[in-house]
């Protein structure tokens, strides 16, 4: 009897021992991070802040783009630098490229010699070109894209700074070397807008390319496929129903 209540005692300590005893902790195991996907780049824009659409002059079978002042005569590449700086001085303005203006009509004072001659060189090229046509208007016509072209509002810094440094530099150049002053200053001028149109084209690459990469791709529904009844076979001589009529 005394064994029995000396074991009873020990078993009532181990238990009130467990009862005091710190719960165990539990463990809850950590989420694996998962490997984030790199963000997307921005979507690509114009250059210059152009329109998302346009239409850009094509590359021609010399490998050059094919522009209002490509294919000229000696006589037309002065008159076109010509109307370059006229366009600049009547779109240029602003405390610095006002200063343009003042300078065209320097410049048309100074060269109107080579200016009038070349005008009227140009003139008859063109009634020698379209003989069976009214080749003095096609001319007009051609000046007016031709000053649209040099009008082009994404180059229009660039094209304001270069003109006031040609016509600074072309009011200072030997009169007997304005002519080739002039074709070559027509070259450095287009440039800045085949430059331009170039960038058009990488851009409408580089959109291309993101698109296909990044753009949300369009959710489509999945057909609402109705499938017809199956058709029962009758059993041989039964008769064929009554189709409504």
């Amino acid at each position: 009897m005394r064994w029995g209540v000396k074991n009873l005692a020990a078993v009532i300590l181990v238990g009130a021992a467990a009862a005091c005893a710190p719960a165990p902790v539990k463990v809850v195991p950590l989420p694996i991070p998962l490997p984030l996907s790199p963000a997307s780049p921005a979507m690509p824009v114009p250059p210059g802040g152009a329109a998302v659409s346009m239409t850009i002059p094509p590359i021609g079978l010399d490998g050059v783009r094919v522009t209002p002042n490509r294919g000229l005569s000696r006589d037309e590449q002065i008159w076109h630098f010509r109307s370059a700086l006229n366009v600049a001085a009547l779109n240029c303005q602003g405390p610095v490229w006002g200063q343009i203006a003042k300078e065209y009509n320097k410049f048309i004072v100074i060269h109107k010699v080579l200016l009038s001659k070349t005008s009227k060189a140009v003139d008859r090229e063109y009634v020698k070109r379209y003989p069976k046509q009214n080749g003095l208007r096609i001319r007009d016509t051609k000046l007016t894209d031709l000053y649209n072209y040099f009008a082009l509002p994404p180059v229009r810094a660039q094209y304001c700074d270069m003109s006031l440094r040609k016509l600074t530099e072309a009011n200072q150049v030997p009169k007997e070397a304005s002519a080739e002053y002039a074709i070559g200053g027509l070259i450095d001028i287009d440039t800045l807008f085949v430059n331009f149109y170039d960038a058009y084209v990488k851009y409408q690459g580089d959109l291309a390319d993101w698109n296909m990469k990044y753009a949300p791709k369009p959710v489509y529904a999945p057909p609402n496929n109705i499938m017809a009844p199956p058709v029962m076979a009758l059993p041989a001589g039964a008769a064929t129903p009554l189709q409504p009529g």
